[in-house]
């Protein structure tokens, strides 16, 4: 049998609102009067697009920092985010030669307090994540050792991943991504702004979903199985697929998300990320949602027999596929476009398409073969 996985970002949905979003979060831990308030700037819910243009250009550095973030395979809005927001944090305390070895880092309202009118440094963001070649895991690593050098403090632990001041920037994106009234069904937490409407109602496909349903569609007549496996987290995935009528395709045990994996990260035994690069969202979907094979997929191991193919526009899921063992199609649709394409080369990537509804020929083919 085979079986087909996709990314969602980048292969049927723009990248674009979740890359603004991440940029508000930070721009509201910096700015927000209950976090940092930092210099007059009057922190807003209500930002036009050229404003929300603006102050990404200026989080992520033209973009830069979301690109090296791609190009070495990390592919988390939550932990750009994170790491942007705290190698400034970091670079605004050491300015400001605050003495925080016994003050709770992580309560960053109160930090705030101290520190008083600051600008913001993001070239630093940029100038930390071109020190190495990171992975998920080492860029933790490096980070908590950035804080312990540049503090001169021995516990970094509020810069572990899935730490604190992470959950307060996750919780901060999913009230800008889901808007104040729905943020709770993600997060448990009540909203803090009250009037953020939500950009989960204004996701751009890339290509027309009547297209993308005609395509799964044909796959599923030649008797191809389908799934998904995104960052995204559930309801994140499902609110869009359910407009679109994707929701009546995909069987819902063939959808893996971030809430899958956050689930999985917090089960006994569970020591490590299971985010991507980590294939276990593709295993997950792979193996329908199956208890029994939960430890397989922790473990990256494939044990299926099935013809695997998975549909991304990262280096993250390119690594998925090079992991469990399967083919691999790259999708020239996401943040960098064509420009991805010789480090995609690089990595002997055989399979490049403009779009999604290119990949039909590439996999009926070997199917019938």
């Amino acid at each position: 049998m085979t079986v087909v996985l996709f990314d969602v970002d980048g292969v049927f949905l723009s990248e674009e609102r979740c890359f603004d979003v991440s940029a508000l979060a930070v721009h509201e831990l910096l700015y927000s009067p209950r976090y940092l308030n930092l210099d007059t700037y009057q922190f807003r819910t209500d930002y036009n697009d050229q404003e929300i243009k603006d102050i990404r250009a200026e989080v992520f550095s033209n973009d830069e920092v979301l690109d090296r973030f791609k190009q070495m395979g990390l592919n988390s809005n939550w932990d750009m985010l994170f790491v942007t927001f705290s190698i400034v944090y970091i670079e605004l305390i050491k300015d400001a030669k605050l003495n925080v070895e016994n003050v709770d880092i992580a309560d960053v309202h109160s930090i705030g307090e101290m520190l008083g009118l600051q600008n913001a440094d993001y070239g630093k963001v940029v100038d930390f994540l071109k020190a190495d070649d990171y992975t998920k895991d080492t860029i933790y690593e490096a980070l908590m050792e950035y804080a312990r050098l540049s503090l001169g403090i021995e516990d970094a632990s509020a810069f572990e991943m899935s730490g604190p001041i992470w959950r307060t920037g996750q919780y901060k994106y999913q009230e800008w991504y889901l808007g104040s009234r729905d943020v709770k069904t993600s997060t448990g937490m009540e909203a803090e702004e009250t009037d953020k409407t939500g950009f989960i109602h204004d996701e751009e496909w890339i290509v027309d979903p009547e297209d993308i349903r005609a395509l799964l569609n044909r796959l599923l007549d030649a008797g191809i199985e389908i799934g998904v496996a995104t960052g995204r987290p559930r309801q994140e995935t499902i609110i869009p697929f359910q407009q679109e009528r994707l929701t009546d395709i995909f069987r819902d045990n063939r959808i893996s998300t971030a809430s899958e994996v956050l689930a999985a990260e917090a089960a006994d035994g569970v020591e490590v990320s299971l985010a991507k690069p980590h294939p276990y969202s593709y295993l997950w979907s792979l193996y329908a949602h199956d208890d029994t094979r939960f430890k397989d997929a922790v473990n990256q191991n494939n044990t299926s027999d099935e013809q695997i193919y998975i549909i991304g526009d990262s280096v993250a899921d390119y690594y998925c596929a090079e992991a469990i063992g399967c083919e691999f199609i790259a999708t020239l649709t996401g943040l960098t476009g064509r420009a991805i394409i010789p480090r995609f080369e690089s990595l002997g990537v055989e399979h490049m398409v403009d779009t999604v509804l290119e990949i039909e020929e590439i996999i009926l083919k070997s199917h019938h073969s």
